[in-house]
């Protein structure tokens, strides 16, 4: 299965994690933007770098489109950004096509109304989400 893991940049750490996980599993990471999405910090300075923040959300968009499971950690302390572009990404292709398996870990600290939607199943981890493959 190919997986797309999705969070706050300030998770970085923990999100490599659940992705090594995953691939020790025998499955793919359709993207790894922990890898890419560092440098470009505050509004001005991804103004400032049109080309490569254009880059960076579409390989983002992309890796979310190519995905049969989509899975977003919420235990973040702050607040992202992207990860609910994604998640708004993923739900609408599940309804619309029928997948990606849309999942939320996590303590779901900053509660979103759409972690709550019927297409999105919530797992307090990773290895959760894995059972059901």
């Amino acid at each position: 299965m190919k997986f797309f893991i999705s969070g706050s940049i300030n998770d970085s750490p923990n999100i490599k994690t659940i992705m090594k996980i995953v691939e020790e599993t025998g499955h793919e990471v359709t993207h790894d933007w922990t890898t890419t999405d560092t440098f470009l910090g505050g509004s001005q300075e991804k103004l400032n770098n049109l080309d490569e923040s254009r880059s960076r959300a579409k390989k983002d968009i992309d890796g979310v489109l190519s995905c049969d499971v989509y899975v977003l950690c919420s235990n973040n302390e702050k607040v992202g950004k992207g990860m609910y572009v994604e998640l708004g990404a993923a739900i609408a292709l599940h309804e619309t096509r029928g997948y990606p398996a849309v999942y939320v870990i996590g303590e779901l600290n900053h509660l979103s109304l759409f972690y709550l939607h019927e297409a999105v199943k919530r797992r307090r981890n990773i290895q959760e989400v894995l059972q059901d493959f």
